[in-house]
């Protein structure tokens, strides 16, 4: 494929960039989507409209910040162009944990039962793969995810030449497949919370291995750790996280049903 970069329309005085445009797009599709099953369920929808502007926020202000600290050494230096978000660069799991954070801070205030939290919580994670998919069109019409370097026909011939991975496509692809993946789990799934522990394992086990196909050395890529990016780090820890509560609860179950 050939190397293209769409970053922004300009239409007289108004410039609407197109990654800021599609993220947004992305947000919209979370609300009406949960706000379309929570009627179903019988949640009420003003509390999905009057926290939605709080996960915004926290979502918006973590996956930045993730960011940012992710290129410290630049963005310390130009303070301003932190502020920059309609230009891009955001990190997933920063704005994951600031929209789990904002959203215990506001289940708090509002007095938002741990019950209806996870129906919530649930309803949340199965539009999260349409949502992520949407998003990451904006990346890949910016093209701002530098991948390895390939011999795949489907590799996309970089401006230097060089044949490199198509990682928004891989990641619109993944998001796609793992929406697929919820919605067949579940009706088997009876408890509240089940489906969100399913995504956070399920997302983070395909971003962990998508990730190698992101380039590594060079100006744009992300910066890595002991051979793996902050993402992948990030993913395991939520990945052995989920395991040792998955092992140490059956275990507490096995000791409660014996004694």
């Amino acid at each position: 494929m050939p190397y293209f970069s769409f970053d922004k329309i300009q239409i007289g005085p108004i410039i609407l960039y197109v990654w800021g445009a599609f993220l947004a797009l992305a947000f919209l599709y979370a609300l009406f989507f949960v706000l379309g099953k929570a009627k179903k369920e019988g949640i009420d929808k003003e509390l999905i409209i009057s926290s939605f502007s709080w996960l915004i926020i926290g979502a918006i202000i973590g996956a930045r910040l993730g960011y940012v600290l992710q290129f410290s050494d630049y963005y310390f230096s130009r303070p301003v162009e932190i502020l920059k978000i309609w230009q891009g660069g955001m990190c997933f799991h920063g704005g994951l944990f600031g929209l789990l954070i904002a959203a215990v801070i506001y289940a708090k205030f509002a007095k938002v039962g741990s019950r209806l939290f996870l129906q919530i919580a649930d309803l949340a994670v199965l539009a999260a793969p349409i949502s992520i998919a949407i998003a990451r069109i904006g990346c890949s019409l910016v093209n701002d995810h530098q991948g390895a370097e390939t011999s795949l026909a489907w590799g996309i011939v970089w401006p230097d030449g060089t044949i490199r991975h198509p990682v928004a496509e891989y990641l619109i692809i993944s998001a796609l497949i793992l929406y697929l993946i919820l919605r067949f789990l579940r009706p088997k799934f009876k408890q509240p919370g089940q489906l969100f522990i399913a995504f956070l394992f399920l997302y983070s086990l395909s971003r962990f291995f998508l990730d190698f196909t992101r380039s590594f050395g060079t100006l744009l890529s992300d910066p890595r750790y002991w051979g793996l990016s902050t993402a992948q780090w990030l993913s395991l820890a939520i990945i052995l996280g989920i395991m040792i509560k998955k092992v140490f609860f059956k275990k507490r179950s096995e000791l409660s049903i014996k004694y």
